[in-house]
């Protein structure tokens, strides 16, 4: 099976490892989507055979460009520019040695996630096996990290939407930043050993709950809350109700035998 190495924040790299905490990655070990999920869709619609020596981004890396990477060698092959054990994951500065990429904090918070391409693709109406040297043009890559990043933000935001209306049903006031460490905790995602890392992750992770605000969040729809005939001779009695008729049966002991 092909894999290819896609760029990605840092916290998306370590959220999709950790994501089945009962199977949680290494780096190595590809992550792998279901032939109905929107990611495997855009791989499969959007691979491409394309040789080391004609990539132009480092975005997106087949296997035989991240295996020379892994080997100490520029993506395009050649001879090892760094002598490294390619059992060890790759380091940011490693890669943006071997990509001919400067240095700078925004290159420092992003990893490169393994992920399993599909084991054909359809081109020009043709099935084509999907080999070592397939990887995602520029485009494409851009649109497959903003997938997975999205993803991301949306089970955060439903995360942090849960563990608050569970709190508020037991009467436990929580802090939004606990649901969040929480989150981070759940799924194993080691944010930095300074706290700088963390904090700045807590401080998006508040504006994305912020824009989700914006979001219609009420149902008010006169269709949606009309009760129906056959529904109101269903429902369910209220607490209170039950409640009542408890007292009442306990007061009508004859009652409550019948």
């Amino acid at each position: 099976m092909a894999n290819i190495y896609l760029k990605v924040p840092t916290y998306v790299a370590q959220f999709y490892r950790g994501r089945d905490v009962t199977n949680r990655l290494s780096e190595f070990q590809p992550v792998e989507f279901s032939p109905f999920q929107q990611e495997y869709a855009l791989m499969s619609t959007s691979m491409m055979l394309i040789s080391e020596q004609s990539m132009e981004h480092v975005i997106c890396f087949s296997q035989r460009m991240w295996n020379n990477i892994l080997n100490g060698r520029k993506p395009q092959g050649g001879k090892a520019m760094l002598k490294r054990d390619p059992t060890e994951w790759p380091s940011v500065d490693e890669v943006n040695f071997l990509t001919d990429v400067s240095r700078n904090k925004k290159t420092d918070g992003f990893d490169y996630l393994c992920i399993a391409a599909p084991k054909t693709i359809v081109m020009g109406g043709q099935y084509k096996n999907v080999t070592n040297s397939y990887t995602l043009p520029f485009r494409q890559a851009n649109g497959l990290v903003k997938l997975l990043r999205s993803d991301f933000v949306r089970i955060l935001l439903n995360w942090v939407r849960k563990e608050q209306a569970l709190c508020d049903l037991r009467g436990i006031e929580r802090d939004v930043i606990m649901c969040i460490d929480h989150f981070f905790y759940h799924y194993n995602m080691c944010l930095g050993t300074n706290g700088t890392d963390r904090d700045s992750m807590r401080r998006m992770a508040m504006r994305w709950i912020e824009d989700a605000r914006m979001l219609a969040d009420d149902i008010n729809d006169e269709d949606v809350l009309f009760e129906y005939e056959s529904e109101t001779s269903k429902q369910m009695p209220d607490i209170e109700t039950l409640i009542e008729e408890i007292r009442q049966n306990k007061d009508n002991p004859k009652k409550l035998n019948e």
